[in-house]
């Protein structure tokens, strides 16, 4: 894809409508539907109909509260904005038409900031950095004066909603905050069997389940030659968590994204793969749904002091979910480590230190260092390129650090080097490498949370 396809599309389709949402309940399920449409002077529209729906799956007696979601208006219409970003990224026009709300000026300011960042990695990759920025990729506007949506809630909460991926961070998550079980519920969006299985491992009865269903359109629009490309999707999660927090009256989202998250993909500029789950993000994101949606809940990410290192070592120690945990997006589908994407070697790699090589090749099925076909991901992992992997990787630094502790362990052991780890050898001397400072003090986690954290520590 190229900037010159970017120009032509967004001049096609120069206005993209946010139309209409509507809330079903069905039996204990809660609906909500979104339409958009792609506009242009002399196209045909195409139109997107979006859902995301709430259910509660238990063994135990449990329910949604769905009564007074009329009070939660404001909140169900952002949900909205922010999918439609699933939509509007197909040609990224000027326009972005709110037809059915109101955002205020700051309001405004906000979404721009988003839309901008977390489509980061689509403008850098489409050769749109040079002439897009923050101020112009996008403009909302609203169709007509709405009343302010916004009222205060008075809601009974307590307790955790924790967001549960099926990766090795949400598990530490799960541990650290087991002494707090008969106030936790897990929450899933459309996820992977590993999900299910760490929740079932942890020994919880109960989860929330949230859907998203993409309009199979765009699909086929991105086999067309539209654009294509990642979208904030712990952004949209945030949003979703915090409706489901008010359904099922849990205070706290205690999240798992880490330090790592805040560091660019693109050295030396501001785009990141992780964006919306930077803990710049998780201040912006608190503030405005404090401002405009609702009070009283508190959206964290419990592990924002730790690196992935950190992550990983306390990880290694929960033997009862390596069977289980899954991180590689290529094996989603059908559960399983694909064993030759970067996400593969990074969790690999930041393991290796604190797992025996057995362990780590039941679960991969093989030593992913030992695989030479994998150097040009691994020379991007450790920062000789310009570019880190677009996936959700640990810093420069720490992967740095995990192989330098591979090299250390293997000598002491007299034990052969994978290629991987001989290559590294040539490229990086060993005694520029530093143990990344630990526990980052720039979090916005509770206190007595904080406290558990320090403690498990």
């Amino acid at each position: 894809m190229s900037l010159e396809q970017y120009h032509r599309l967004s001049a096609e389709y120069d206005r993209f409508i946010y139309e209409s949402y509507q809330v079903e309940t069905i039996d204990e399920k809660l609906m909500l539907n979104y339409q958009y449409r792609l506009e242009g002077d002399n196209q045909s529209p195409i139109t997107f109909f979006h859902r995301v729906s709430y259910e509660l799956i238990h063994e135990l007696d449990a329910q949604l509260n769905l009564e007074g979601l009329n009070r939660l208006d404001a909140l169900i219409f952002s949900i909205g904005l922010i999918e439609g970003i699933n939509y509007y990224k197909s040609v990224c026009p000027k326009s972005y038409v709110i037809a059915c709300g109101t955002i205020d000026v700051e309001q405004n300011k906000w979404w721009k900031k988003l839309f901008y960042h977390g489509l980061g990695e689509l403008i850098y990759l489409n050769g749109m950095s040079e002439e897009v920025t923050e101020s112009n990729l996008v403009h909302f506007t609203c169709d007509h004066k709405w009343p302010n949506i916004f009222e205060e809630i008075d809601l009974d909460l307590s307790g955790n909603l924790i967001p549960v991926g099926g990766g090795k961070d949400s598990v530490v998550t799960l541990e650290l905050l087991k002494g707090m079980k008969e106030d936790n519920l897990c929450f899933v969006m459309s996820p992977p069997q590993a999900a299910i299985d760490c929740i079932h491992v942890a020994g919880y009865k109960n989860y929330l389940l949230a859907k998203r269903y993409i309009d199979k359109k765009i699909l086929k629009m991105n086999d067309e030659g539209f654009l294509n490309g990642h979208v904030p999707f712990s952004a949209i999660l945030g949003f979703i968590a915090i409706l489901g927090a008010a359904l099922v009256g849990k205070r706290y989202i205690p999240l798992s994204n880490e330090r790592s998250a805040n560091e660019s993909t693109v050295l030396g500029a501001s785009f990141n793969h992780q964006y919306s789950k930077s803990y710049e993000f998780e201040k912006d994101f608190n503030d405005y749904v404090n401002r405009y949606l609702i009070r009283d809940i508190h959206y964290f990410s419990l592990l924002r002091p730790l690196y992935e290192i950190d992550i990983a070592e306390r990880f290694a120690k929960h033997e009862a979910y390596h069977e289980v945990f899954r991180s590689c997006n290529r094996g989603k589908k059908d559960n399983s480590w694909c064993g030759h994407c970067s996400k593969c070697l990074f969790v690999y790699t930041i393991l290796a230190p604190y797992m025996s090589e057995e362990a780590l090749i039941r679960i991969f099925g093989y030593n992913l260092l030992d695989n030479m076909d994998l150097e040009p991901i691994f020379l991007e992992l450790i920062g000789v390129k310009e570019v880190k992997p677009f996936e959700c990787v640990g810093t420069i630094d720490e992967i740095r650090w995990s192989v330098k502790r591979i090299i250390e362990e293997l000598e002491e052991k007299n034990k052969p080097k994978p290629s991987l780890v001989k290559a590294f050898e040539q490229i990086i001397p060993l005694n520029t490498i530093h143990s990344p400072s630990r526990f980052e003090e720039e979090n916005d986690i509770p206190d007595h949370y904080l406290g558990l954290l320090e403690d498990k520590l």
